[in-house]
């Protein structure tokens, strides 16, 4: 009878580590309105010295088909020798999001690369950038407000109300 009891005790324990574990590892991003966020996030950005750009250059600066996004944004510098940048996608799904979150990666390898050597400052932004994924959505800002940035971002898909 008491093995019966510490057996059952001891299944008690390890239901409660795994189920209790599991939900402190990480949040879960939840589904948000595309518009809002987007909203959100523009406004932390400050997007009006920023240029709205298109489906080509979303192309030529991160090799992402703008067609199998659900939605996305991506501003960037009115001036040459600025590396700010904000880019916001919406995808179908994790393994896209984490597909976009490399190439937005690589995207930021490259303009450190492009600016070592000359551009201390830009390099700086660079490093000091916001890349993340959560769930289908991925950030990435190269800004002054970064931090700003990524508190709008978060609040809207981790609020809890």
């Amino acid at each position: 009878m008491r093995d019966g009891i510490l057996q059952l005790a001891k299944l008690l324990l390890l239901a409660l580590l795994i189920g209790g574990g599991s939900l402190a590892v990480k949040g879960t991003a939840r589904q948000v309105d595309f518009g809002k966020l987007q909203a959100d996030v523009e406004a932390a950005a400050e997007v009006s010295g920023l240029n709205q750009e298109n489906a080509q250059l979303l192309r030529r600066f991160y090799g992402l088909n703008a067609g199998e996004l659900v939605h996305w944004i991506l501003y960037t510098a009115q001036d040459n020798m600025s590396v700010e940048e904000l880019l916001l996608v919406e995808c179908s799904s994790e393994s896209q999001a984490e597909q976009v979150l490399e190439a937005a990666r690589e995207r930021k390898d490259t303009q450190i690369k492009n600016f070592e050597g000359y551009g201390p400052e830009q390099v700086q932004l660079l490093n000091q950038s916001v890349l993340r994924s959560d769930g289908v959505y991925v950030l990435f800002a190269v800004s002054d407000q970064a931090a700003e940035i990524k508190k709008a971002y978060r609040k809207d898909l981790f609020r809890t109300d």
